[in-house]
């Protein structure tokens, strides 16, 4: 009986000390809990980060963001994907989706050696002769600097994007560096349908050739050969489905012809009509291949007037047109080779190292060009090209260049080209005819250094 009665009081005891140690944890439970609150309420109670109305999240990250609108640029233009950073604001879910905007710059410096000849041979002889020669050669300095925006906001209506390109360049062939900062290229585009976009402002005309030498290679600070192509003002309308794509476009007319000087560059006047001038392209690109046909028509409501006193005259209202195209193939891994050819009469849209001297002025132009990889950091461009124009001679180029990235934001390249310009009809300039040849020839070491 007494073992059974102490065993009773035992158990009593120890269920009274848990309940009391029971009671003194929920106390500390409750008192723990208090304090988050408060803690909750104070934060609550801060100043808020400031966002803009409507976005819960703002991201900054380095390199370039997704730009479906951005239109297709030459290799010498184009803004790598690792330079630059980019500012994106990142919606909330009852919002339309994110907008983001990428800077960023580069200045390319390059030392040139330019030896320039030029020599007129007067068809006759004798006392009175306009024969003579003229040649200089130098070493000079080249800069040019470039600040790259482009920006894009997704809309209930489509994405709505704008590209800006401001520039300052100069030096070079003994001359100097302009200050002068112009915006060389500006545009923005509206993707109003999956496979619809619609592109207005100032860019390549459509009609350019996104083949062969100009547009694919070229990369140095030095003359270019065979057809290239102007930046216009324009409304452009584009198509793309998977590899195929097609754009048609209005753009301001060409400049007329005008006095034509002895070393080949022509003045220009007032456009030659009154209406814009009607550009398209077809084009099939994939990683391998790449095919192009390209077209150009415009009215022309211009007379000639040239010779030494402007006395000649020559009637225009001819219809101005081009019609050109190539490819580019890659033929193995790193290696392509890339080839475009244009034909026309009147337009001066694709004029590079010879400019018609008359307004309805025949011509045909090509280029080729080779591109091979000689390493994951290293490159080399080999080229050559040819423009004949009727009136105004020809032009025969060849060049390369090879490069160097040691890492994204520094290219260092070094190369040369040679081009010979012969115009074959000098009365333009003088009193009789003769042949008036330029050859140039030109080797430079450049640096390109891409930032932030």
């Amino acid at each position: 009986m007494k073992v059974t009665k102490w065993a009773l009081l035992a158990g009593a005891a120890i269920a009274v000390t848990a309940t009391a140690a029971r009671a003194d944890d929920l106390s500390a439970l409750k008192a723990e809990i208090e304090a988050l609150q408060s803690r909750v309420s104070q934060l609550e109670a801060q100043p808020q980060a400031s966002m803009p109305s409507g976005y819960s999240l703002m991201a900054f990250r380095d390199g370039q963001g997704t730009y479906e609108g951005v239109l297709a640029e030459r290799n010498s233009d184009k803004v790598r994907e690792e330079s630059g950073f980019t500012l994106s604001v990142l919606p909330t879910a009852d919002v339309a989706p994110a907008a983001e905007v990428s800077v960023s710059g580069e200045i390319r410096t390059a030392l040139i050696y330019t030896d320039d000849r030029f020599e007129f041979k007067d068809d006759f002889s004798g006392p009175g002769s306009d024969s003579f020669d003229d040649s200089h050669d130098n070493l000079d300095v080249k800069v040019r600097g470039r600040i790259f925006i482009k920006g894009k906001a997704d809309t209930a209506v489509g994405e709505v994007g704008g590209y800006f390109r401001l520039q300052a360049d100069g030096g070079g062939n003994l001359s100097d560096y302009s200050e002068n900062t112009k915006m060389n290229k500006a545009y923005g585009w509206w993707k109003f349908a999956p496979e619809w976009e619609l592109m207005a402002g100032y860019n390549d005309n459509t009609a350019a050739l996104q083949v062969g030498w100009d547009w694919l290679a070229a990369t140095g600070p030095t003359n270019s050969f065979g057809p290239s192509n102007v930046n216009n003002e324009q409304m452009r309308l584009t198509f793309t489905s998977g590899p195929l794509s097609f754009a048609i476009a209005l753009e301001d007319p060409d400049g007329a012809s005008g006095y034509t000087s002895q070393f080949g560059g022509t003045t220009t006047s007032a456009d030659k009509s009154d209406l814009p001038n009607l550009q398209a392209y077809l084009m099939y690109s994939s990683d391998a291949f790449t095919a192009q046909v390209v077209g150009v028509v415009q009215e022309d409501d211009t007379s000639d007037h040239f010779g030494p006193g402007f006395e000649k005259v020559i009637e225009g209202g001819a219809l101005d047109w081009a019609i050109g195209g190539g490819g580019t193939i890659s033929i193995a891994e790193h290696f392509q080779v890339t080839a475009g050819a244009v034909v026309g009469e009147g337009t001066r849209l694709y004029a590079d190292n010879v400019s018609p001297v008359t307004n309805d002025e025949s011509f045909w132009a090509a280029s080729l060009g080779v591109l091979a990889g000689l390493s994951e950091d290293t490159r080399l461009e080999l080229g050559v090209g040819y423009e004949d124009y009727d009136e105004a001679g020809t032009a025969l180029g060849f060049g390369g260049g090879i490069y160097w990235d040691p890492v994204s934001q520094v290219t260092l390249g070094a190369g040369a080209t040679w081009v010979e310009r012969d115009r074959n009809d000098a009365e333009f300039d003088f009193d009789d005819d003769g042949d008036i040849e330029r050859d140039t020839l030109e080797v430079f070491f450049g640096t390109w250094l891409r930032f932030p």
